[in-house]
């Protein structure tokens, strides 16, 4: 049986949960670290980290190694292509790789890494399957939906006309290198690039509706989209199955989301979803942690919870709210084939470093966050 009293108890131990365990866990503070799977461990998500998360991986002394370095976006139409820079390299890395680095710099920074299913959690402690753990702050990191999420009553949970699903596999073949590719199609669309060893992520988010009749099985799902969209069978014959099967989620929802839920610290996807084809939901989930740990710790010092609580809702919101707007916007765009290719006919060169803008954080911004850290 496990019963621990720390200063910090987090739950879930993905990029936002270890970042934050890490960062707290260097300042001093008692930490355990929760989640139900041992590492490494393969999780659904596009697998490309931003160039606005490098500041925290170097800082860390995250070694990315053989991670691709991705310099460059094409957006794939019907009938048109429009391809355009990042001001800085983008990496791709699997999950497996980034939350196992991430994960023992956190127990190599001091925190406690606990292996254990969490069945409740409270603003005091964590209930597990097999003991408990008090802290004087619990940090939130269980992604975009978990028991907890309805356990709080949150009120996104009760939404049954945004929800989407992620599905991702793993393959093999003539990848596009140092290039993220998106795809459209209709109520949906995939985001192509490159990780670590010579492996090609393809990972794709659909609205609930088109994934009716189909009863789970994404084989089915895919040969359909295959049929629909010339480019979509173009790039998927270039490649083979790298992996038995898909990971897929459970029900993605684009709503807004408190930063604070009945006392405790919201983090990465946990506070917000940013939409998968920005390639920005790794950075914003370690930048979460970067924004929560000083009002975290100024909670543990000063005792005034209510300010601490306030002042990182208002700063999540400040940071990441646009974002999350923006990100809307254009998958609304990229999940109407049609109307991608009348906007990729308009020919506006400026829309990739204006979409960038719009999506991500200023990457000097962010290193002096770290700096100040």
């Amino acid at each position: 049986m496990t019963t621990l009293t720390v200063d910090v108890a987090i739950v879930g131990a993905g990029p936002g949960g270890s970042t934050l365990a890490a960062l707290l866990a260097r300042r001093g503070y008692s930490v355990a670290l929760i989640d139900r799977d041992d590492f490494p461990r393969d999780k659904l998500c596009g697998e490309f980290l931003s160039y606005d998360a490098m500041p925290i991986a170097e800082a860390l002394g995250i070694d990315l190694g053989g991670a691709p370095y991705i310099e460059h976006c094409r957006v794939v139409g019907r009938g048109r292509t429009y391809a355009f820079d990042f001001p800085h390299p983008a990496r791709g890395v699997s999950r497996m790789f980034l939350d196992d680095a991430l994960h023992r710099c956190a127990a190599d920074a001091g925190a406690q890494a606990v292996t254990a299913m969490a069945t409740a959690v409270s603003r005091d402690g964590v209930t597990l399957d097999d003991g408990t753990i008090r802290a004087r702050v619990v940090a939130g990191a269980w992604g975009r939906w978990g028991r907890f999420d309805r356990q709080l009553e949150r009120a996104f949970v009760r939404d049954r006309s945004h929800r989407n699903f992620g599905f991702k596999r793993h393959y093999r073949g003539a990848g596009a290198k140092g290039v993220i590719e998106l795809y459209s199609f209709a109520g949906g669309y995939l985001g192509v690039n490159d990780v670590e060893g010579g492996i090609t992520n393809i990972c794709g988010l659909v609205h609930a509706r088109r994934l009716q009749g189909h009863k789970g099985k994404w084989d089915s799902f895919v040969e359909e989209i295959r049929a629909e969209e010339e480019p979509l069978e173009a790039m998927y014959a270039r490649y083979e199955p790298a992996q038995d099967g898909f990971l897929s989620s459970e029900p993605v929802i684009f709503r807004s989301r408190s930063a604070v839920e009945e006392g405790i610290f919201m983090i990465g996807d946990a506070s917000g979803v940013i939409d998968p084809l920005t390639g920005n939901g790794m950075a914003m989930a370690m930048q979460s942690a970067l924004v929560a740990a000083p009002f975290i710790a100024e909670a543990l010092d000063d005792g005034d919870r209510k300010r601490s609580e306030d002042g990182y809702r208002n700063r999540h919101t400040e940071l990441f709210n646009h974002r999350i707007a923006w990100s809307r916007r254009v998958a609304f765009l990229l999940s109407r084939p049609a109307l991608l290719d009348a906007a990729l006919r308009l020919r506006f060169r400026a829309a990739g470093p204006f979409f960038l803008r719009k999506t991500r954080a200023d990457r000097d911004v962010i290193a002096k966050m770290v700096s100040g850290s």
